[in-house]
């Protein structure tokens, strides 16, 4: 299959996947049906309880929606050496980053963070680039799911990876989410660097030694891909001057940064085409398309 058709493929599962995700913080009454046969039988899942009970609620609505069901069929195409550990748990801070062998895990706490900052955004979408609190919840929550498989993914492919493997994570989640089609990236995209620019780490520059880049180089880096991905989409992320300020700080790219996104999104893609797209099954990839994955959810 041409490179083209093969990129074709790999954006609409990805769309799809977006699709599924949204759905959990999206609908009332609507979520996943049963998991459907596909599946990746190297990725093994699990709910954790948690230990008390201010994360029950969320405990119950991603299991009832069978968040990490979906994700293991929608990861069925990807060509596995050894198997990957998935799950959400309750961690006693936001978040626990992948380590080799380790589980992939998101936390309840990492969930309940996403609700709380998207609470503060007005209920019309009204704040900052039209950021809505859906927008907010959905891309902050594709995004760590999709940085933190990426690092797993890193560790079992053996992929060589220049600088902190952090950041290589980061940025291939921000590469694939702007695959999703052009409404669907901006959505994405305007929340993910909504959460980057809201949580509490945000501008502070606390821990330079952490292995992971602070919430204002993650949020910068972010705007950079996708305004090196599409100037016009995402032309508000930069203003010719940079001088747009909020609290002192520049909220979109200056001149220095805008200058060389188009080689980041570039050398992004050439990345994920050189290293995880010859992984990828497309025979698999086709019957994950055929799906009809979103359906009512009749679930408590």
């Amino acid at each position: 299959m041409p490179s083209e058709g093969r990129g074709a493929l790999v954006k609409a599962l990805m769309f799809r996947v977006a699709l599924a995700f949204a759905a959990l913080f999206l609908a009332n009454s609507h979520g996943f049906a049963q998991a459907p046969p596909l599946r990746n039988d190297q990725i093994d899942i699990a709910y954790v309880p948690p230990t008390g009970p201010d994360y029950q609620t969320i405990y119950q609505g991603l299991q009832a929606r069978k968040v990490l069901e979906e994700l293991r069929a929608f990861l069925a195409p990807l060509k596995l050496p050894r198997k990957i550990m998935v799950e959400v748990k309750q961690c006693g801070g936001l978040e626990e980053l992948y380590q080799p062998g380790q589980p992939v895990v998101i936390c309840y706490e990492y969930v309940a963070e996403l609700q709380k900052l998207a609470a503060g955004i007005p209920a019309d979408g009204s704040g900052a680039m039209g950021v809505t609190r859906e927008d907010a919840v959905v891309g902050a929550f594709i995004q760590a799911v999709l940085q933190q498989t990426a690092s797993a993914v890193f560790d079992v492919l053996d992929t060589p990876i220049w600088g902190r493997e952090e950041d290589a994570a980061d940025k291939l989640a921000a590469f694939l989410m702007l695959q999703f089609g052009p409404d669907a990236a901006r959505k994405l995209m305007l929340g993910a660097s909504y959460f980057f620019a809201a949580s509490n780490r945000t501008w502070t520059g606390v821990d330079f030694s952490d292995e992971q880049g602070t919430e204002a180089q993650r949020y910068y880096n972010y705007l950079c891909i996708a305004y090196g991905f599409d100037p016009k989409l995402f032309g508000d992320f930069y203003d010719g001057q940079g001088n747009a300020t909020s609290n002192g700080q520049t909220v979109v790219l200056p001149p220095s940064r805008e200058f060389w996104c188009p080689k980041e999104y570039t050398d992004e893609k050439w990345a994920f085409d050189t290293q995880i797209l010859p992984h990828v099954d497309l025979n698999l990839l086709q019957q994950v398309l055929s799906q009809d994955w979103l359906k009512p959810y009749t679930g408590p």
